[in-house]
C-alpha cells in the first residue's frame, strides 16, 4: 500500500480517537455548566445565565425554556366554545396549537402558576415613582421579553437590576391573568372552571440548554 495512503489511515484514526476525548470532555463541560446555571437561576426571576470571558470574548449561556403541548383539545373547546378558533389552530392532521405567542405565554403561566391576579395597570400604579416615570413605562412594557421590560424599569422607572427585575417578572405575570381574563370574558366561562379546563387540557414540558460562543 502507498505510504500517503497508509499515512493519512494513521491520521485519520488518530482524529477520530481526539475527536472521541474532545467529545467526552465537551459532556463534561456542558454538565458543569447545565449544573452551575439550574443553580444560579433558582430562585431567581431570571431563566438563563451568561459566563464570559471579557478577555477572549468567549462565553456560555444557560438558558431554559418551556414547551407547550395540548393534550386534550375537547376540553378546551367544550369549555371556550365559539372563541375556540380565536385561541387555537386546529391543522388538518388535527394537531392543535396556539394561536399565537400571547396565548401560548398565557396558558403556560396559568399551568405553571406563574401568574398573579393583578393587572398591568394595577403594576404600574404601585411602582415607587413619579407619575410621568408610570406613564412612559405604561406605555413601554408588554409582558413579552422579561429582559426588555427589566431594562426599562432601570432607564425609565429609576429602579435597580434587582428591584427592575422583580417588577418586570411581576408585570409579566400580571398580562398573563389579564390575558386569561379576557379570554374568560370571551367564552362566557366561569374563571376557576376555564383554569380547571386550562390544566387538564395542556402540558408544559421544561427544558434546558448551553450555547457557546
Amino acid at each position: 500500500m502507498e505510504a500517503e495512503v497508509l499515512s493519512k489511515i494513521k491520521e485519520l484514526s488518530d482524529v477520530k480517537r481526539q475527536l472521541g476525548k474532545l467529545n467526552e470532555r465537551k459532556r463534561e463541560l456542558e454538565a458543569f455548566f447545565l449544573e452551575r446555571g439550574g443553580a444560579d437561576v433558582t430562585d431567581t426571576k431570571y431563566k438563563s445565565a451568561t459566563y464570559a470571558d471579557l478577555d477572549s470574548q468567549a462565553s456560555v449561556t444557560y438558558t431554559e425554556a418551556q414547551s407547550l403541548s395540548v393534550d386534550s383539545p375537547n376540553y378546551l373547546k367544550e369549555t371556550l366554545g365559539k372563541v375556540f378558533m380565536d385561541i387555537f389552530e386546529e391543522k388538518i392532521n388535527i394537531s392543535v396549537s396556539p394561536a399565537n405567542k400571547s396565548i401560548e405565554r398565557m396558558l403556560v403561566g396559568i399551568y405553571t402558576g406563574d401568574y398573579v391576579q393583578m393587572f398591568p395597570t394595577d403594576v404600574i400604579k404601585q411602582l415607587p415613582c413619579s407619575d410621568k416615570q408610570k406613564d412612559a413605562l405604561l406605555r413601554k412594557l408588554k409582558g413579552i421579553s422579561f429582559e426588555t421590560d427589566r431594562d426599562y424599569l432601570i432607564k425609565i422607572g429609576g429602579f435597580s437590576e434587582a428591584e427592575a427585575g422583580d417588577y418586570a417578572y411581576l408585570y409579566a405575570e400580571a398580562v398573563v391573568w389579564q390575558t386569561f381574563c379576557r379570554i374568560a370574558e370571551m367564552a362566557d366561562v366561569d374563571k376557576e372552571k376555564l383554569m380547571h379546563e386550562i390544566n387538564l387540557g395542556i402540558s408544559v414540558n421544561s427544558s434546558t440548554k448551553i450555547a457557546v460562543t
